[in-house]
């Protein structure tokens, strides 16, 4: 899967979703989908769930998702973000306008994540559904 990661710019003019729940694509999958994404990408469904992408992966997602305005689907649930991964990830959710749908379950963001997380998504007027379910 990192191969094929490394290889792809997900450059196209369909808003295909990008799913790649339960891959264990780690940190360096996480950062190849980052670097993917920078390029142009159109996704505007992005599903990282279960991957172990740790806070360097959630960083590297972050600064992706600054170039991906049309997001609308976000899973990053099961990853070990973390306060710092939930504050580079929240910081580039100010962007995020189209955001509805975000999961951030199972990441040990504390008090600290869900508050920075929750100042972020004042800019998401979308937004449907939040998943904060195991976030302590």
């Amino acid at each position: 899967i990192i191969f094929f990661l490394h290889s792809c710019t997900f450059k196209c003019s369909l808003s295909l979703p990008l799913s790649l729940s339960v891959n264990n694509i780690g940190i360096e999958g996480a950062i190849a989908v980052s670097e993917a994404l920078k390029q142009g990408s159109k996704v505007q469904h992005l599903d990282l769930n279960h991957n172990n992408i740790g806070i360097e992966g959630a960083i590297a997602v972050s600064e992706a998702l600054t170039k991906c305005p049309e997001i609308h689907y976000l899973d990053l649930g099961l990853n070990n973000i973390g306060v710092e991964g939930t504050i580079a990830v929240s910081e580039a959710l100010k962007e995020s306008t189209k955001l509805q749908h975000l999961n951030v379950t199972g990441n040990s963001i504390g008090d600290n994540g869900a508050t920075v997380l929750s100042e972020a998504l004042i800019h998401c007027n979308q937004i449907q559904e939040l998943n904060l379910k195991l976030v302590m």
